[in-house]
C-alpha cells in the first residue's frame, strides 16, 4: 500500500495507511465478509482531500472485479492530521465498502454510504470538509463579464481550455462569455 513514487512511508502516512485498514477490518467484523483493502497513494492535489477510485480492468469485454484504490491530499493531510485519520480515511473506505458491497451504479453519498459510516464505522456522515485549501489549491484565474463590478474565478484547467480556444464559460447572471483579466487570485 504505498505511493508508485514514493517508497517509504512518512509516520503521518503509515497512520493514515493504518487507519484505512482498521476501518476495512471493521467493516469486515460487521458485514462478516472478507473486502478488499484498497491501495492507498498520497498524490491527490488541489481541494479534495481524499478520493476513493475503483479501476475497473477489462478483459475480452468482460469486466472483471474493480480494483480500490484511495488517493488522499498530502498537503492537507500534513496541515489536519487527526481528522484525516479519524474523518477522511473512513470517509473514503466506506466509499470502497459501499462499492464492494453494494456495486458501482449506486450514489456516491447515497443511502448505502450513509449507513456505512453510521452504523459501520460510528462516524456522522460528511460530504465535504472545512479545511484551509490556500496551500493546497493553485492560484485561480480571474475573469470578468458584463455584470459591474463581478469577477469570476476558473481554475487552472479552465483557464487553459479557454487560452488553447476549447471551451468557453458564460456568466450565469448575464449571459455574457467571460474574459480573461490577467490577473491571478
Amino acid at each position: 500500500m504505498t505511493s508508485r513514487v514514493q517508497t517509504t512511508l512518512t509516520a503521518l502516512q503509515y497512520s493514515v495507511v493504518e487507519a484505512v485498514r482498521v476501518n476495512i477490518e471493521t467493516a469486515n467484523d460487521y458485514f462478516g465478509k472478507t473486502l478488499v483493502v484498497p491501495e492507498v497513494r498520497f498524490d491527490l492535489r488541489g481541494k479534495s482531500a481524499g478520493q476513493a477510485r475503483f479501476e475497473y480492468p477489462r478483459a475480452f469485454g468482460l469486466v472483471k472485479k474493480a480494483s480500490p484504490v484511495i488517493r488522499f491530499n498530502r498537503i492537507l493531510m500534513e496541515e489536519n492530521p487527526q481528522a484525516f485519520i479519524n474523518e477522511v480515511a473512513p470517509h473514503e473506505v466506506a466509499h470502497v465498502v459501499a462499492n464492494q458491497l453494494f456495486g458501482r451504479k449506486i450514489k456516491p453519498h447515497g443511502q448505502e454510504w450513509k449507513m456505512i459510516m453510521r452504523s459501520v464505522l460510528k462516524q456522522e456522515p460528511s460530504v465535504t470538509h472545512r479545511f484551509d485549501v490556500s496551500r493546497a489549491s493553485p492560484k485561480s484565474y480571474i475573469y470578468s463579464c458584463e455584470c459591474h463590478g463581478l469577477t469570476h474565478c476558473l481554475s487552472a484547467i479552465r483557464h487553459n481550455r479557454v487560452q488553447r480556444q476549447q471551451s468557453s464559460y458564460l456568466c450565469r447572471n448575464c449571459n455574457a462569455t467571460l474574459g480573461y483579466t490577467g490577473e491571478l487570485a
